[in-house]
């Protein structure tokens, strides 16, 4: 089978992470890790789950993007655009259709540039309409990216004092490794429209 290539922003989120997991490195000891070094770990989940989101976000925008450079240039709907329009609920019946295809574009893009978080429900937001079917994307990738998007989520929104867990830094590298190693697998599934 072919490998496909990855994309400019699958290098780059790959390139941030290497960066992040550097930039927050410590040696773990045996005996567990110390408050300090659950602060950088729960920084590091914050971050790369900021880096996960940034990826998922470019790549639906770049989707976008080509699309309506289509339109723009050939007056040509790709399926992209073609599926979007088709999603769309409410297409007003006054106007031309230049106006309302336009109109669909802008609010899709600020749909994806609302987006706050990478769990299934975001993922399905921001590809559903361009014509992706979530079956097509690896279930236990999806289920993983909602596991992490509770996992940033219990940090983001809790105190130390509410936070009830505990962190090993082998494990919290393992699930980042994860989510890099899935979306892989999520680019060949959206390069292969």
């Amino acid at each position: 089978m072919e490998e496909i290539r990855k994309s400019a922003e699958c290098k780059y989120l790959e390139r941030r992470i290497r960066e992040l997991k550097n930039n927050f490195d410590f040696k773990q000891s045996i005996n567990g890790i110390t408050k300090r070094q659950s602060d950088r770990l729960k920084g590091l989940r914050l971050l790369c789950h900021a880096e996960f989101e940034d990826y998922f976000e470019s790549v639906a925008l770049k989707i976008l993007a080509l699309a309506e450079k289509k339109w723009m240039d050939k007056h040509v709907a790709n399926y992209h655009l073609a599926s979007l329009l088709v999603y769309h609920e409410k297409i007003e019946k006054k106007g031309d259709i230049q106006t309302k295809v336009y109109k669909i574009i802008t609010d899709y893009r600020q749909l994806i540039r609302g987006n706050h978080g990478i769990k299934e429900n975001n993922i399905k937001k921001m590809f559903e309409p361009l014509g992706y079917n979530m079956n097509d994307f690896d279930v236990a990738f999806l289920a993983t990216l909602s596991s992490y998007g509770e996992l940033r989520g219990e940090i983001a929104h809790s105190s130390i004092k509410h936070t009830q867990q505990s962190f090993n830094k082998y494990d919290e590298y393992n699930k980042v490794e994860e989510i890099l190693r899935g979306i892989k697998q999520f680019e060949e599934v959206i390069y292969s429209l």
